[in-house]
């Protein structure tokens, strides 16, 4: 009776076993492939775009044709490790390489800036808010909030040391000319606390993290009302105690953005109302470059061929021509020339690089 038992009990356990092994994987289950990485992602109001490393072909809708849905109101992206976020109404977050989307989050009116800070957060400006809201990265969630002021409209977000620098660049109706401070960390606590501001120029909207904070400032660009107009400038920021180590007015230039640094260090460049302008890092020496209307620049380092047998480097400029919608010009800082252009369904956004 005994051995009748176990072998039952085992004949049992057998056919369960086939049973399991026997079922056929969820058909359901979506596998994403590695078809992204490395390369150029562009953003328009028509979806994400993708241009592999060493490539020339556009892939288009790269978001929505690997995910089954559309970024709503896309804004701005952001790549950061083996991830890339994008704003829009919400905010995503992607897997760099197969741009799968392993996160969303809403609640914004209109969220406009992004960092990524320690302790798998980030900040995200809300403009029409006026805060800056705390995301876990863990559980894609607003966790806080914190304010920069009444109708500041934060825009632009940098990291330095252990704080983020938030620009409030104003908005339509109402100028801004503040810098705020956020502490993101104290050693090995994570923290989220208003910490300082600055006032500097009319309209902050963009920086670069170069031994200082360096801030472009907009000023004011009123097309049909000239006498309204106030030039951009340039302000360099110490760190790590808030104080400005030096400012330049930028004669003539109006709606100075998209600040950008060479690899080497030595210049800047920046889109303005007439163009895109280069600029020592004194701005001492600031000319007119590319007479081309753009609201996007972005810089990176590509290879070319000098000749039939020799490759060299340079710093490539990535701009859009907001007089031909979805015209991407790259333009060769080395050669002072033009070397291609990409064409995308819709008004170009933002461009960020994967190398």
């Amino acid at each position: 009776m005994i051995i009748f038992v176990h072998m039952f009990r085992n004949l049992f356990l057998f056919s369960i076993c086939i049973l399991l092994f026997s079922c056929d994987p969820d058909e359901n289950q979506v596998i994403f492939s590695n078809d992204f990485g490395k390369g150029a992602y562009i953003l328009s109001d028509n979806g994400l775009h993708f241009i592999k490393k060493n490539s020339d072909n556009v892939v288009s809708q790269a978001f929505s044709s690997t995910n089954g849905m559309s970024i709503q109101n896309p804004k701005s992206m952001l790549i950061y490790g083996n991830r890339l976020y994008i704003l829009g109404n919400d905010f995503y977050a992607t897997d760099i390489n197969t741009l799968e989307l392993l996160g969303q989050v809403s609640g914004f009116s209109n969220a406009s800036g992004c960092a990524i800070i320690p302790y798998n957060r980030a900040f995200i400006s809300d403009k029409d808010e006026s805060i800056v809201k705390l995301i876990d990265l863990d559980d894609y969630k607003i966790t806080s909030e914190i304010e920069t002021g009444v109708n500041t409209s934060p825009a632009f977000i940098i990291n330095k040391y252990d704080k983020s620098f938030v620009l409030n660049g104003g908005n339509n109706n109402t100028d801004d000319s503040t810098l705020i401070t956020i502490t993101y960390k104290d050693e090995l606590i994570p923290l989220a606390d208003f910490s300082g501001n600055l006032i500097i120029g009319k309209n902050p909207n963009s920086a670069i993290n170069s031994g200082n904070i360096n801030v472009l400032c907009a000023g004011v660009y009123d097309e049909s009302n000239p006498s309204n107009n106030i030039e951009s400038s340039f302000y360099s920021i110490y760190p790590s105690d808030l104080l400005i180590s030096f400012s330049q007015n930028l004669s003539g230039i109006y709606n100075a953005d998209n600040i950008v640094e060479t690899s080497n260090g030595n210049n800047y460049y920046f889109t303005a109302n007439n163009g895109i302008y280069r600029t020592n890092t004194s701005m001492s020496n600031v000319n007119l470059v590319i007479p081309i209307q753009s609201d996007v620049l972005e810089i990176t380092t590509e290879k070319y061929a000098v000749n039939d047998s020799t490759d060299a480097y340079s710093n490539i400029l990535y701009m859009n021509d907001l007089n031909n919608i979805g015209s991407i010009y790259k333009y060769n800082i080395n050669l002072t020339t033009f070397v291609d252009t990409i064409s995308v369904n819709g008004q170009v956004l933002d461009i960020a690089f994967k190398n």
